[in-house]
């Protein structure tokens, strides 16, 4: 059977729903995130000799190819991101605060034969931003390879976070957060991995913080070196329809100190440390209990992911909605 793929970017999360579906069917991944009309007549020819067509996003740009399955009668599934049902007018996130995008997408879901959704939060946000039954969103979790498989060290005093940084992740992902909290520890090496797209530095307003490290872009592949070595990973989202770094993070043995914000206590569970604050102080005093732990802990935070989010898992149920189509 022939599958059609459309997806945004390549992020790690979509490589391996790639990884799953080959190994069973052939697959079509095409990249699609800009009006494109060039690419729009290979991504049509794709979707004519497919079977299924499964979009990771249900973003603007999958209009011109959803329509086109939909005429031709193909199985389609969406697999929603946060963005989508995300409506947070402060820090300005999410396409439901928007009534005609809304309206769009809702009706993209409709129409589609199968809505994917990454977390029970997610499930929530679905069926309640977008006015989708809830019979019709099914849960579907992330699922994590063993990266860290071999790759465990003694822990250090240390607290890592990962990302991206641009003019929205400083909110929605609570970066400035991060770095305030690194203010309150001084002795403690803090590290920030990910690539900027802007002037951080100005936005926080002076000096950084003298403990804190931005690594600038990290290969996944090296991401290892950084989570290996901490003892904790701070995650202070405004908004996380899942949380695949702090996933990763756990499986390196990190213990989580995360926000209370929609699925991030879903993942985390026991495992980990949940703050309904954003006061640097009391979110300080929560790390340091966090570093004062045993290494025993970080071994639980591992199970965790590997019990219940474990790449297995989402293979076989994604494998299984894709049968039953047919």
């Amino acid at each position: 059977m022939r599958i059609f793929l459309g997806y945004p970017s390549q992020a790690s999360f979509i490589l391996r729903d790639i990884k799953i579906l080959q190994s069973k069917y052939h697959v079509a991944a095409r990249k699609i995130r800009h009006w494109n009309p060039f690419r729009l007549a290979g991504d049509l020819w794709s979707v004519f000799r497919s079977r299924v067509i499964i979009f990771w996003f249900a973003s603007f740009y999958i209009i011109p190819t959803f329509l086109a399955a939909v005429v031709l009668g193909k199985k389609t599934v969406v697999i929603v991101g946060g963005y989508e049902a995300a409506n947070l007018p402060d820090p300005g996130y999410g396409q439901a605060r928007f009534t005609i995008r809304k309206r769009v997408l809702r009706l993209i879901l409709l129409a589609s034969d199968l809505i994917l959704a990454v977390s029970r939060s997610s499930q929530k946000e679905i069926v309640c931003n977008l006015n989708i039954p809830q019979e019709r969103v099914k849960l579907l979790y992330h699922g994590f390879e063993d990266i860290a498989a071999g790759k465990l060290t003694t822990k250090q005093q240390t607290v890592v976070s990962v990302g991206n940084l641009n003019l929205e992740t400083w909110l929605k992902k609570g970066i400035e957060d991060f770095f305030r909290v690194a203010e309150q520890l001084p002795d403690i090496p803090f590290f920030y991995v990910g690539k900027a797209w802007f002037d951080y530095e100005k936005q926080w307003g002076g000096p950084l913080p003298q403990n804190l490290t931005m690594t600038g872009q990290v290969p996944f592949e090296q991401l290892g070196d950084y989570l290996a070595p901490a003892k904790v990973y701070l995650q202070l989202s405004r908004h996380e329809s899942f949380g695949c770094s702090v996933a990763e993070a756990m499986l390196f043995g990190c213990i989580p100190v995360v926000s209370d914000a929609y699925a991030l206590p879903e993942v985390v569970g026991d495992s980990g440390f949940v703050v309904s604050t954003r006061d640097s102080e009391k979110i300080a005093d929560t790390i340091k209990q966090a570093l004062a732990l045993p290494e025993s802990r970080g071994h639980r935070c591992r199970q965790r992911i590997l019990g219940h989010f474990s790449y297995e898992q989402r293979r076989d149920k994604l494998l299984e909605h894709i049968e039953n189509l047919k």
